[in-house]
Parts: C-alpha cells; structure tokens; sequence
C-alpha cells in the first residue's frame, strides 16, 4: 500500500474522531439542557453552564476534525503526486512534531482532573461542585480522544518510516 492511502486513512481516522466529539457535545449539551429544564435542587440546577461549556468546547473540536481533515486529504493527494519524496518527508516532519505532544497533554488533562476531584471533594457549594464535574468531564473526553489519536498517529508515522 502506498504512503498516501496511509495518508488518507489517518484523515479518514481523524474525521471519524471527529464526529464522534460532535455527537458527544450535542449529547453533553442535551443533558444541560436537561439539567436546566428539569433541575429541582440547586446541585442539579448549577449544572447547566458547565455542561454548556463542554459541549461547546467537544462541538468546536469535532467539527475542527472534520473541516480540517476533509480539506487536507485534497491537499494531501496533490502534494504527494507533484514530489512524492518532499511530501514523505514533510509529513515525517509533521507527525514528529505533534507526537511528542501526547505525553504532555495526557498530564495537562490529569491536572485538570484532580482540579475536578478537589473542586468535588473541598467544597459543597453547587456551582464549584458543579465546574468539577465539567472539568473531569472534559479531562475524560481529552484522554479519550488522545488515546486513539496517539494511536493512530503512530501508526501512521511508522508507516511514513517504512516509506522513506
């Protein structure tokens, strides 16, 4: 298989991301809006704001995937048949530069989830509760996606190896 097919199965991979971030943001936001509708306590009632933020934040991500990676495959092609060797390299380049990344990422993101495990356990007022929850949330989505991400894009860089 060429480099290219690589290529556009890893942009394939990252739409796929993509819309799976989309779709857990409207799934996140239709729980706040839940939350807002139907709360009865003030626990449940502080939930819809960072809910919101969530899902707008995993919305904005997903449908970043999907634009990006659509456009890219275009470009992709066209660079690959004008000079297979500079294309080879440059993506060699590319996938260096944000792997080494992932590591710092994964604990950004456990940082972020012990900030929401003490948020939960130092306090009992609704809307710090309620920022806690959001922000383990938003560490989970984080691990998550970085997980098959990081995956894919070593699998791909491999890939780029063998082809040089």
């Amino acid at each position: 298989m060429e480099l290219i097919n690589h290529t556009i199965n890893w942009c394939k991979g990252e739409i796929f991301e993509g819309k799976m971030s989309f779709l857990f943001g409207l799934l996140v936001l239709l729980v706040g809006i839940a939350y807002w509708k139907f709360a009865s306590t003030d626990a449940a009632k502080a939930m819809f704001i960072p809910l919101f933020v969530v899902a707008i934040f995993t919305i904005g991500t997903g449908y970043y995937l999907i634009s990006v990676n659509q456009k890219r495959i275009e470009v992709f092609q066209t660079q690959f048949s004008e000079n297979r060797t500079n294309f080879i390299k440059a993506e060699k380049e590319r996938t260096e530069a944000f792997i080494k990344w992932y590591p710092y990422a994964q604990y950004i993101m456990f940082g972020v989830m012990i900030a929401g495990m003490l948020c939960m356990i130092l306090t009992h007022k609704p809307v710090v509760r309620a920022i806690g929850v959001a922000l383990m949330l938003t560490a989970f989505y984080v691990f998550v996606l970085d997980h098959f991400s990081e995956e894919r894009a070593n699998t791909y860089h491999t890939e780029i190896i063998k082809a040089l």
